[in-house]
């Protein structure tokens, strides 16, 4: 049995959910990886994606990401879209483009899927909402953390060296807005990746953060920040899974985040929950984690307890036996 993972075509800072199809390539045998060779954002590039879908298409073909999925109809063999949320993959300033996204993404080719993955109960949720023509064909498969994460002790104290919050994502979502203003007086150094706004970089000169920042970084090196990190901010907005939250928990550093979307469901006990809209609560949950050592520890471990529920091993075994299913 042959499965192809067809991957969206690659931009810049875009590097997740590579990383995700690239584990279900070492853990599954027989799953081959094609890179879409065109954005999606004109027909000329659609009918390019849609012609490679065609010739590249296998027994069983995977979507690992939904922006693609109006070649569904176009190819052979069994099909499966991956979703890992809906807000931010529908949004849009423009009501046509909104209506297009919804159209073109979900409600015509969806039809043409055997199986719909959801990487949260939090998104199957909102599929069902948008989507209940579609309930009977979803199935719920976590995420995972890439097999390179695995544990390294923290610094257990900051008396020498000022803490290191790594901040990863600029989008609005990610809310660095508001950590930014949170952090001003508190000795530490963010290090932040994603590409800043001139509105970002602007908020940082005026509340003077010590900062460094990166964009489009390898897997090797967001490990190396990890390492070198000692808390993880995560207060976002909305998130249909929460990476950051598995990868800093299989890494072993506490993480300050939100009650937002999927991130209750995913970190369960394992993170200090701030309100995200409020920068004082965001602010009190770093120096909470910064001064409290005890408690610190209480996040790192049960992070690590948590982290094993998403283990690249459950990931794979699940999408295997979703492939499996679909070739009998």
């Amino acid at each position: 049995m042959s499965t192809v993972i067809f991957l969206r075509h690659k931009t810049l800072g875009q590097n997740s959910i590579e990383e995700l199809a690239a584990s279900l390539q070492q853990g599954i045998s027989q799953v081959i990886l094609k890179t879409f060779p065109a954005p999606s954002t004109n027909i000329w590039g659609m009918l390019k994606n849609i012609a490679f879908a065609i010739k590249h298409a296998g027994e069983v073909n995977h979507l690992a990401a939904p922006v693609e999925s109006y070649v569904l109809p176009f190819i052979r063999g069994k099909k499966i879209v991956t979703w890992h949320d809906v807000s931010t993959a529908l949004q849009s300033r423009s009501r046509l483009k909104k209506f297009l996204r919804f159209n073109v993404s979900m409600r015509w080719p969806m039809r043409y899927a055997d199986f719909i993955v959801a990487i949260s109960e939090s998104t199957r949720r909102e599929l069902e909402s948008i989507y209940p023509q579609g309930v009977a064909k979803i199935r719920v498969i976590p995420n995972s953390y890439n097999r390179l994460f695995t544990y390294t002790p923290a610094r257990s104290a900051f008396e020498m060296h000022p803490p290191v919050i790594l901040h990863i994502g600029t989008a609005k979502r990610k809310n660095l807005e508001r950590v930014i203003p949170a952090l001003e007086g508190i000795n530490c150094i963010l290090r932040i990746v994603g590409r800043l706004s001139a509105d970002q970089t602007l908020l940082l000169d005026k509340h003077q953060i010590s900062f460094t920042q990166e964009s489009d970084v390898s897997l090797e090196r967001i490990i190396e920040l990890y390492r070198e990190s000692d808390i993880i901010s995560f207060p976002s907005l909305y998130e249909g899974f929460g990476m950051p939250i598995i990868e800093a928990g299989a890494i072993g550093r506490p993480v300050v985040s939100s009650r937002a979307g999927a991130i209750p469901e995913i970190a369960q006990d394992s993170v200090c929950y701030v309100d995200p809209k409020d920068i004082s609560s965001i602010r009190s949950g770093f120096l909470r984690v910064i001064h409290e050592e005890n408690y610190r520890k209480e996040l790192i471990e049960k992070g690590r307890l948590n982290a094993q529920r998403y283990s690249p091993t459950h990931m794979c075994s699940a999408y295997a036996d979703l492939y499996e299913s679909l070739s009998r």
